[in-house]
């Protein structure tokens, strides 16, 4: 393994000879007979990150002396480490003509720490700002980057969440316990660690990659679909409206404080799983989560009632609290992975006022619905009064077309 300087180690971990020393006099960290390694990087970093979630050198070096844990593991921290440089902020901002108040206005939609002037940078820092740089040469906009670093900020720390949740849940509490100590559960989870974050961010291109190349194409069929009728190629047929429905589960937050949150919780993902599948087999998507609900799009009022119908069937079987469910239909705006509008409203103040284990809809839905005659049936309730709607708007429960 290659053996690195103390001002080397110094660089990379981000740290001062003044703490080194301390830590080194402390028995805390050993360089060892052939001296420090790339893998004492990781460590130095993970002891000066218990330091300033306020873990004291005496607390760190009595644990270390009773052997409640080791920092052997901490070269299994990460699959693609990342170290500091020796590139300073101002140098590379410099470099890519850009600005500094740039640069930290798209960090902070990303959710990134702020840099500051004169202050070295990370790896994953440097190429940051070399990207933004590219971004603004090839003509995107600052206003458009943000656009983008928001929701991939958003969208990444749900994905990284719940990796680490599932780390917990499924390796480190079942060998807990098993009655493993925590000196032996951080030594053995290592290098499941490292083997699960390696598959994990190959699974996230993969779909990334995949619903990228989908939504591409896609985009670019219409564009051709569109200059082909242009010049009298194609004709143009009557596209249906997309249709947008609110799921949620009835009563939870009684059940919550009935069963527990965490039981809770599964339960919620459970249904949200179920949403997920049932809304890809009828050509839609779940747009966004929203804790014991979600939010769906579907290219057709037919195919959301029928997921609708299918959601609160489901969800009965797999023993979750009724389900009710609100559809609309009409135009959309699409906005950085997210849709808003009257109809999007719409559908919401819908599904606020459907019963348990009911699905209701507008009257542009019951009408799309029952033209695509795909054996769904609608029985009026008369026009209700909806919040934010000046006129009371008639509504329908969906139901299946009686067989035999």
């Amino acid at each position: 393994m290659e053996a690195l300087t103390r001002e080397r180690l110094l660089m990379l971990a981000g740290c001062d000879e003044a703490r080194l020393t301390v830590l080194e006099q402390r028995q805390i960290l050993d360089p060892g007979a052939l001296g420090y390694t790339l893998s004492d990087v990781s460590r130095l970093r993970l002891i000066l990150a218990l330091q300033d979630a306020g873990i004291g050198l005496d607390v760190l070096a009595e644990g270390l002396k009773r052997q409640i844990f080791s920092f052997e593991f901490a070269s299994q921290l990460m699959f693609e480490p990342v170290t500091m440089t020796s590139a300073s902020v101002d140098d590379e901002v410099a470099a890519g003509n850009v600005d500094l108040d740039t640069v930290n206005g798209l960090r902070a939609s990303a959710s990134l720490p702020l840099l500051s002037p004169g202050h070295p940078l990370r790896e994953d820092d440097v190429e940051f700002v070399r990207l933004i740089a590219e971004c603004m040469q090839l003509g995107a906009s600052a206003a458009g980057m943000e656009r983008v670093l928001r929701v991939f900020g958003h969208s990444v720390r749900r994905c990284v969440d719940t990796m680490r949740d599932l780390f917990r849940a499924e390796v480190e509490e079942p060998m807990l316990n098993a009655g493993v100590s925590y000196h032996q559960l951080l030594e053995i989870s290592a290098g499941r660690r490292l083997a699960l974050q390696r598959i994990g961010f190959r699974v996230l291109f993969l779909l990334q990659r995949r619903v990228l190349e989908e939504a591409v194409f896609d985009n670019i069929v219409g564009r051709l679909q569109e200059a082909l009728r242009e010049h009298g190629m194609e004709q143009g047929e009557e596209e249906s409206l997309p249709a947008v429905a609110f799921a949620d589960l009835s009563g939870f937050t009684g059940l919550t404080h009935e069963i527990g949150d965490a039981p809770a919780a599964e339960k919620a993902a459970r249904f949200e799983a179920i949403a997920q599948r049932l809304a890809g087999t009828c050509e839609g998507r779940i747009v966004k989560p929203l804790g014991d609900g979600v939010m769906m799009l579907f290219p057709d009022a037919a195919s959301a009632v029928e997921a609708a119908l299918c959601l609160v069937e489901q969800s009965r079987e797999h023993d979750l609290p009724p389900v009710r469910v609100g559809v609309a239909t009409g135009q959309v705006v699409p906005r950085d992975g997210d849709i808003f509008g009257r109809t999007v409203n719409l559908a919401a103040r819908v599904s606020a006022v459907a019963g348990p284990s009911q699905t209701l809809v507008c009257p542009n839905t019951r009408t799309a619905a029952e033209a695509a005659e795909r054996g769904l049936a609608f029985q009026g309730l008369g026009a209700v009064s909806l919040k934010g709607f000046k006129d009371s708007v008639p509504l329908f429960a969906a139901q299946r077309t009686k067989t035999g």
